[in-house]
């Protein structure tokens, strides 16, 4: 063969094996494992450990592609050798707050002042992780709640998750969380995600309790251990639980999109959970009116006339905004008294077993603005028996009760207890007027020797 042959030989070989580089490269080959299932523009992945039961530093080995996890600190004293820079740890309570300061070097000091470093934040990729303290977070007043929504406000993140170590059981978190752009929430092994936005439902996947929430609990998995694996692109954000061997057993997926364009209506708190009450045990002294042309027998609303036009109650009933209630006692709710273990130690103030089944109570709260600007009204109760409840000298709500006229010594219905009902009273937006407004509860018991009494309450209004 000449040396020009050969060197056509040479020249078309170099010329075929370019080609088939090309060809490798425009067909988009993919370059990694099986476990992704997010596209090759993923934007951060995260692992995290929830009530895990293998060695965590075997599986932070194996996931050798997720730079960063987050795992409960009790979780973390069980296996100390895995406790390193790529380890978030998230605070339960199973220690104090300077010991766990102590124990983690790496985590940023006082992000939210007065919490050392049991509350902070990190970004990864397109994502804000809040880590908090839920000892604390017991109301809807709460720092870390106005932290998280100037944070995110401020980080424009396309994605945020907060982990918590218990569930704080009030609407009012739920909602705050729901308003500040949180999309996922992490309670040891429940995931809880906005509804509206979840493409694909793992099989556990339901209504949370919480209005706009939906909950996967992954202690049904029928394979443990396992790892929860957050990932996401620009399209998707991916939660999904995976073996050992990286295959995984079940995943939700949210839509980018619908998280962004998901209308996020503000709630506003007007009273809280564990407010201060005024209160009065159920007494003949306790006077109320039967307005003239009103259905005694409870066919119909017990303050409205026969022509529907709103009824202004005298000064002495004690819904009326114009009663006198200084005299009455003050406590913090929950209010009430039980020999049910579990519930004393929600009662904040204990009320004394009177012989009447019924306590009545009083609350005044400051509305700015004009009703005819706000979109919804929302009223969280916990209760038990029945009760009744008027906004303004109007009643707005009862349950567990008798229609009609109620005095000082009526009964309720047998009832379970109800931990925080929410109730949708958008039809009585009319009754609430800019400034001053005054809402008054009466709970009755089923009987006079029960020994069960409870009572808390939150009233919300929502923006348009």
């Amino acid at each position: 063969m000449s040396i020009i042959s050969k060197y056509k030989l040479s020249l078309l070989l170099c010329v075929s094996f370019g080609l088939l580089f090309l060809s490798f490269y425009w067909t988009n080959v993919p370059t990694e494992g099986a476990k992704s299932s997010a596209p090759s523009s993923t934007s951060f992945q995260f692992g995290y450990f929830g009530q895990h039961e293998g060695e965590v530093q075997e599986w932070i080995k194996q996931f050798g592609d997720i730079s960063f996890f987050a795992a409960p600190h009790q979780l973390l004293q069980r296996h100390p050798e895995a406790q390193t820079f790529q380890l978030y740890p998230i605070y339960d309570g199973s220690t104090t707050e300077n010991l766990f300061n102590q124990a983690y070097p790496h985590l940023p000091a006082e992000t939210l002042p007065g919490y050392g470093k049991s509350v902070y934040a990190v970004s990864h990729g397109n994502a804000s992780f809040f880590f908090l303290n839920a000892n604390r977070l017991s109301d809807a007043g709460d720092r870390q709640l106005d932290w998280i929504r100037q944070t995110v406000d401020e980080s424009k993140k396309k994605f945020n998750f907060a982990w918590l170590s218990e569930d704080p059981k009030l609407p009012e978190i739920w909602n705050a969380f729901r308003a500040a752009g949180i999309n996922a929430v992490f309670i040891r092994d429940s995931v809880y995600t906005l509804k509206l936005a979840v493409n694909q439902q793992p099989s556990d996947y339901v209504p949370a309790e919480y209005e706009g929430w939906g909950v996967w609990d992954l202690s049904k998995l029928k394979e443990t251990p396992f790892i929860t694996v957050i990932e996401a692109n620009d399209n998707a954000l991916f939660i999904k639980a995976e073996n050992k061997q990286g295959q995984v057993l079940e995943q939700l997926e949210q839509d980018a999109l619908s998280l962004a364009t998901l209308e996020q209506k503000q709630e506003i708190p007007l009273v809280g959970i564990q407010s201060l009450w005024r209160y009065h045990p159920g007494s003949k002294a306790i006077k109320f009116a039967i307005p003239e042309g009103i259905d005694v027998g409870g066919e119909g609303p017990i303050i409205e006339t026969l022509h529907t036009e709103t009824v202004k109650l005298p000064a002495y009933d004690w819904r009326s905004p114009e009663y006198d209630d200084s005299a009455w006692k003050t406590g913090r709710a929950p209010l009430g008294h039980t020999n049910d273990r579990e519930r004393q130690a929600y009662v904040q103030t204990k009320l004394e077993a009177v012989k009447s089944p019924t306590y009545y109570f009083r609350k005044s709260f400051e509305l700015d603005g004009d009703p005819k600007d706000w979109s919804g009204l929302y009223l969280h109760i916990a209760y038990e028996d029945g009760y009744v409840v008027y906004l303004n000298g109007q009643e707005v709500s009862r349950d567990a009760i008798r229609t009609g006229i109620l005095t000082e010594s009526s009964l309720a219905f047998p009832n379970e207890f109800s931990f925080f009902r929410r109730i949708d009273l958008k039809a009585h937006l009319n009754k609430l007027v800019k400034g001053r407004n005054i809402i008054a509860v009466e709970v009755h018991r089923s009987h006079s020797a029960s020994p069960n009494l409870f009572f808390d309450l939150a009233l919300s209004i929502e923006s348009k």
